[in-house]
């Protein structure tokens, strides 16, 4: 990055088919067709200066050292999935509406709630 103001964007395949049921579920009033929320999720994946990061089995596994490193079970787990992944990559702030989620992960940033 050359300009200082510069960032980069970086999401994960993850983040991507977390939208799904997030865009046809109740939450989302009214809830998209099936058809619309993948129209949504592929624009999204295909913006010009977004990187779409794949999830690894090396991913994997750091995540789950994660998770015993920290205690976290069940659902808890994503987050510890996301994090690896953002270690992975060297990328050290995230923004989430979940920051807490994220705290106390060495190398990870997190900043929120995003509105």
């Amino acid at each position: 990055m050359s300009n200082p103001l510069e960032v980069e964007l970086f999401v994960s395949v993850q983040n991507l088919a977390d939208m799904y049921p997030k865009l046809t579920g109740p939450k989302n009033q009214p809830p998209d067709s099936p058809a619309l929320a993948r129209q949504k999720i592929r624009s999204l994946s295909r913006l010009r200066d977004l990187t779409v990061l794949p999830l690894t089995l090396e991913t994997a596994h750091l995540a789950l050292d994660l998770c015993v490193e920290g205690g976290v079970t069940r659902q808890n787990y994503f987050d510890r999935q996301l994090a690896a992944l953002m270690i992975r990559e060297a990328i050290p702030i995230i923004l989430t509406e979940n920051a807490a989620d994220f705290a106390g992960i060495e190398g990870i940033i997190p900043l929120g709630p995003v509105a």
